[in-house]
């Protein structure tokens, strides 16, 4: 088989595998990371085009970001539109990572060591090795799940790095191996990946080329120290310590190894819960340890088989050693790159084994069936991603113990007012992790929808005093406290949101009517109505109706009665055009400000 050949198969048939994965949606961490990410809207300036809000899974990755920036740029203008660009970029990303690992493969097998016995087959066993891990279902999470692109892209930067090395291309080694530390601190392994691989396979030291591709690492030193993923990722975050994680990780790393060989059931957020002792992961850790052991002896011997365990447990260092991930234990995404260390040693191990003992015809069907199995089985996994609701429920049903999945449908559940339902599940999550900030302000939310204002208020109460800067708990506690007509608590509120999030129209416009029309003489401030509408105001450039109407009623309680009516005519006159059900109210307000009154409610 010529290597051309191998090549269009392979794009070929990933193609076809991932055809589905074009009616993903955005979910989970695609809606701050890509949906809500406003630094993607432009690519200029460039800094910003390539920075991400904090604690999405862009952030301190500008790579990563400026890669959805382009995306948005060159895409079709309308959110369908982007959603396939977006599918498309990830798609040809993963196409053109397994085209480089068929081509390290093949140069690996065809280098001094391995000549002698995989020479003359390298492009068919390389073309293999390729085909498996390209349409295999554990990589739905970095393909089809879009914001995991950092993953991917981060991966064939890896690929590109090594390949190049291979090559001789040090230039090119060295520019891959700095975009891939920009894109995803897992990066941080590839030098040693180059060095080992020298170590096994070539017959010489590359010292200018391991001291350049070293150097790379202040990037990731420099992303790392900018702190962007805060919240989720470091030391006594919600309890988790470093033996804590590492002892988890035991048994995630021998699921993910599970999943190699029998890729079901699919799981798009785990929800680990904290190894309670290491007697609890006894056997994982036996086994985690014993393959470490043997990878090391084998890499002292200089086993070629040593580099599949050194590929593995490097590229899984950064994510599943001792730094707590406390938002992501465990995760699909993670075996992006490892699975192929699994993939090449089962093939080469299965060719050995049967190059005397079972026909070529036998060994292509046996290759050929386990092709088109996983490709089938990545087909079904891709279309569990084409409705919000639905991959959610199927996170639930796999793992009913997991409160963020419930949390996540019932937002869902939420923005079609089906409160009850969304009630029930919050209900269910708060009881698995009472001290889930987003479950308790969630529940609040839904039950101030239905009625139950007080206990409402409880479970935002409780949101707060758990995560003290969470913005939506601020925002929806004042909705509540407003709805009791509680003007005073509900301004208070509303304000500490806006020190959070302080050009949020929305706050603005809320805070301001408050502070211009409330009964309460302690709750009213013309002045710092006038102040925070007119900013609101200007951030919507004039074009937003429920601005303009509160900063007429905050001119009337200053007694500007002639810029409050000139307001007033403004904000009717846009309401006939983007909200003709508007009108009425702000005419009476109209009038009242040619009386010479000012707005009480």
């Amino acid at each position: 088989m010529r290597p051309l050949r191998s090549s269009f198969l392979i794009a070929a048939v990933a193609c076809a595998a991932y055809a589905s994965s074009f009616g993903g949606v955005l979910v989970f961490d695609d809606l701050p990371a890509i949906a809500d990410n406003p630094n993607i809207r432009s690519l200029w300036p460039l800094s910003q085009a390539m920075a991400a809000p904090p604690d999405t899974t862009v952030s301190g990755r500008p790579i990563a970001s400026l890669s959805f920036a382009l995306n948005y740029a060159l895409a079709p203008g309308d959110v369908a539109g982007h959603l396939r660009a977006y599918h498309a970029v990830n798609l040809a990303i993963h196409v053109f990572a397994a085209l480089t690992l068929f081509g390290i493969v093949r140069r690996t097998l065809t280098s001094d060591r391995m000549r002698d016995r995989f020479g003359a087959v390298a492009t068919p066993l390389a073309t293999v090795i390729a085909l498996v891990w390209a349409v295999h279902p554990l990589q739905t999470g970095s393909v089809t799940y879009v914001v995991q692109r950092a993953e991917s892209l981060m991966g064939l930067f890896y690929l590109l790095t090594l390949y190049c090395a291979i090559r001789g291309w040090t230039a090119a080694a060295i520019a891959a191996c700095a975009f891939g530390m920009a894109t995803k601190e897992s990066m941080v392994t590839a030098p040693l990946i180059v060095v080992v691989w020298d170590w096994l396979f070539g017959m010489r030291r590359r010292w200018p080329l391991y001291a350049a591709l070293a150097a790379t690492w202040a990037i990731v030193g420099v992303l790392v120290a900018g702190g962007y993923r805060a919240h989720s990722v470091g030391f006594g975050l919600r309890g988790w310590t470093w033996w804590s994680y590492l002892i988890t990780q035991a048994g995630v790393v021998t699921h993910y190894l599970r999943l190699a060989f029998v890729p079901r059931p699919l799981v798009l957020d785990y929800g680990w819960p904290a190894a309670r002792s290491l007697a609890e992961v006894l056997v994982p850790a036996v086994i985690v340890v014993s393959l470490l052991a043997l990878t090391a002896f084998a890499l002292m011997r200089r086993w070629p088989v040593a580099f599949a365990g050194v590929w593995f447990f490097a590229i899984l260092a950064p994510t599943s050693s001792v730094i707590p991930i406390v938002t992501e234990v465990a995760a699909e995404h993670r075996m992006y790159l490892p699975l192929a260390a699994v993939i090449g040693v089962v093939v080469l191990g299965v060719f050995s084994l049967t190059d005397r003992r079972a026909t070529r015809p036998a060994r292509q069907a046996f290759a050929l069936a386990a092709i088109v199995s996983f490709a089938v089985m990545t087909d079904a996994r891709n279309r569990d991603y084409h409705s919000f609701d639905g991959i959610w429920l199927d996170t639930i049903e796999k793992r009913p113990a997991n409160a963020r999945a419930r949390v996540n449908y019932a937002s869902a559940l939420l923005e079609q007012h089906r409160y009850r339902e969304s009630e029930e599940h919050l209900r269910a999550a708060v009881a698995i992790e009472p001290d889930f900030a987003e479950a308790q302000a969630d529940l609040g939310v839904a039950l101030s929808a239905q009625g139950q204002v007080d206990e409402a208020v409880a479970h935002l109460q409780r949101a707060i005093a758990i995560q003290p800067d969470y913005v939506a708990a601020h925002q929806n506690l004042g909705e509540a406290y407003a709805t009791q007509g509680r003007l005073g608590p509900a301004a208070t509120e509303f304000a500490a949101a806006l020190t959070l999030r302080p050009d949020d129209v929305m706050l603005l416009t809320r805070t301001g009517w408050i502070r211009a029309t409330a009964t309460q003489d302690d709750v009213r401030d013309g002045r710092e109505a006038v102040t925070l509408a007119e900013r609101a105001v200007r951030l919507t450039n004039r074009q937003d109706v429920a601005s303009l109407d509160t900063l007429g009623a905050a001119y009337g309680e200053v007694d500007r009665f002639e810029d409050a009516e000139r307001v007033a005519k403004e904000a009717v006159t846009l309401a006939r055009i983007k909200d003709p059900s508007m009108v009425p109210e702000i005419e009476q307000r109209l009038a009242a400000y040619r009386d010479h009154r000012k707005i009480r409610e």
